[in-house]
């Protein structure tokens, strides 16, 4: 295969990558560590949903706290040439599914909670990244994978989607997250949860390296790639929202009304930008 790159420059490019790659997981490192302190979230250091803090709950949760996946290998490793600059597929969706985590927390964080679902849930029900209303426990869930964001493949994901909202009651969780109210006070609980929202979210290999590369570590401040992937995120959601209400009479009622709830509260956050 015909090589895009100069002599020397995929090692550069493969180092770079990889640097801002360490700096977006350090970053998504923090979020957790600050949700463990503020909230008592049961998140490991990547943000994911941890098995092992739903003892409580279920007999023996290292069972799945122990599963070895293709998941569950992150970005690491020497690259020779182009053609492994990426390392594989699985190495790609998790660094998209690092930085859509990061990017909604930085827009959302103020009335949502933001988490990736555990390595259980992304295997085995589809789902990376969960979105808990804090005021109403209105929660929904996406599926987010490296593709391109239209042609045929794209149109199938969008209708194998649909039909899981509209014919199979949406995505489920085992270790999902719910707010409970008790003395009067809001809590967030963690707990299996089902009737959720899925949402499909897509971006091309070379828009997830140019969003991890111009990725701002920072709690306060954003690129304006960052936020233009934040506008096509929403937009994405919003169109499938769209699309969902048009089944809304076949849907199950509490999967309607969550849709219902949650495109009230993400149509206030939509920007003007319309995607990367």
């Amino acid at each position: 295969m015909k090589s895009f790159f100069k002599e020397g420059q995929v090692e550069a490019y493969a180092t770079e990558i990889r640097e801002k790659t360490q700096k977006l997981m350090d970053f998504v490192g923090s979020i957790a560590a600050d949700y463990r302190t503020s909230d008592n979230l049961p998140l490991d250091n990547e943000g994911r949903l941890d098995p092992s803090h739903y003892r409580g709950l279920y007999n023996d949760p290292a069972t799945d706290t122990g599963r070895t996946t293709e998941g569950a290998r992150r970005w690491h490793g020497d690259v020779a040439d182009e053609t492994v600059v990426r390392k594989d597929s699985v190495q790609e969706n998790e660094r998209l599914e690092m930085l859509a985590y990061a990017i909604f927390w930085k827009n959302l964080k103020e009335k949502f909670i933001v988490a990736r679902a555990s390595r259980h849930d992304g295997d085995i029900n589809k789902v990376h990244t969960v979105l808990l209303e804090k005021e109403t426990g209105t929660l929904v869930c996406a599926f987010d994978e490296v593709g391109e964001t239209a042609g045929i493949d794209y149109e199938k994901k969008l209708e194998a989607i649909r039909k899981q909202n509209v014919e199979e009651g949406g995505a489920a969780l085992k270790y999902g997250l719910r707010v409970e109210t008790k003395d009067n006070k809001k809590a967030i609980v963690p707990g299996a949860t089902k009737n959720i929202p899925l949402f499909y979210i897509a971006l091309p290999r070379d828009r997830v390296d140019k969003g991890v590369k111009e990725f701002i570590p920072s709690p306060t401040s954003q690129s304006d790639f960052e936020q233009k992937l934040f506008a096509y995120f929403t937009s994405t959601i919003l169109s499938q929202v769209n699309g969902l209400e048009l089944y809304s009479g076949r849907m199950e009622p509490a999967l309607r009304e969550r849709l219902r709830e949650f495109k009230k509260a993400l149509e206030g956050f939509k920007t003007k930008e319309s995607g990367p």
